[in-house]
């Protein structure tokens, strides 16, 4: 905790050079909560403004999150539409369709694809309402990893988010649902719970909007439904969907939401 007032104290001095009518909050104020990820002080966050601002500029707004909602799944229809591989060219769309429909997903997310040229979409992810989670740095089965190749693959995903967003991911799912007692005993480390599917569109094998469409309109309530959100022709079924799903009064709901709450290290299916 002193590590973070000595941060705070330096960006408040270096505030002290702005012009006047920009007042310099002061650390008793509610300002102070704008550095904390899941109610901790982040010195890391806090830091990158900090060297932002002295390079003479006030870098990204850091995005935020819509208060949590009340839902119970069961007693609605719920159902947890996912997405993996992204974020890419096509990501921006689906949250455009999503945001159409007032439905929230979650998107596990490698940490190579966090890049300058996507980042915003990770913020506008958070500032939707929808869930974070860990698809692993490059894509790579993690079982047989040694255990410092395993680490990299989760803990740099966590890091390049955490910079990008402020958000530090709750939730992961492992590359091809391959996991063992390593792969659950490093997601446990990081926080994370894996999450695997209920329901595979095979949109990454089958790249057909109408095949697509039709197999995520057969989802049950409780459903964990995998998608990627980096091939076109998912973006093209994603209307028909929700459309489907609409008519039946499904609920769109983020993993946890679904489960309740997630365990880290605890492996998920439908609940």
């Amino acid at each position: 905790m002193r590590v973070g007032w000595v941060l705070l104290s330096l960006l408040l001095a270096a505030g002290c050079g702005e012009a006047r009518s920009h007042a310099v909050p002061s650390p008793s104020s509610k300002s102070h909560h704008a550095f904390r990820v899941g109610g901790q002080f982040d010195a890391e966050v806090f830091g990158s403004r900090l060297a932002a601002r002295q390079r003479g500029w006030p870098g990204p707004r850091m995005p935020v999150a819509p208060p949590p909602r009340k839902i119970d799944c069961r007693q609605l229809k719920c159902v947890a539409l996912t997405f993996d591989d992204g974020p890419g060219d096509q990501t921006g769309h689906v949250l455009d369709v999503l945001a159409a429909h007032h439905a929230r997903a979650t998107f596990f997310m490698l940490g190579e694809m966090v890049t300058d040229n996507t980042r915003d979409i990770v913020r506008r992810m958070v500032s939707e309402g929808h869930e974070l989670g860990n698809h692993s740095w490059g894509h790579p089965s993690l079982v047989g990893l040694s255990e410092a190749a395993l680490r990299r693959e989760l803990e740099r995903t966590q890091d390049v988010v955490q910079q990008a967003t402020g958000v530090r991911m709750r939730v992961m799912r492992p590359p091809y649902g391959s996991t063992n007692h390593e792969v659950e005993a490093m997601a446990k480390q990081q926080g994370l719970a894996q999450i695997m599917w209920d329901l595979d569109t095979l949109d990454w094998r089958d790249r057909n909007a109408g095949l697509v469409a039709k197999r995520s309109g057969e989802a049950k309530p409780g459903d964990i439904v995998l998608m990627h959100d980096i091939h076109p022709t998912t973006v093209e079924a994603l209307p028909r969907l929700l459309d489907e799903l609409d008519r039946k009064k499904f609920t769109y709901v983020t993993v946890p939401e679904l489960l309740g709450g997630v365990t880290p290290g605890k492996q998920y299916h439908n609940k």
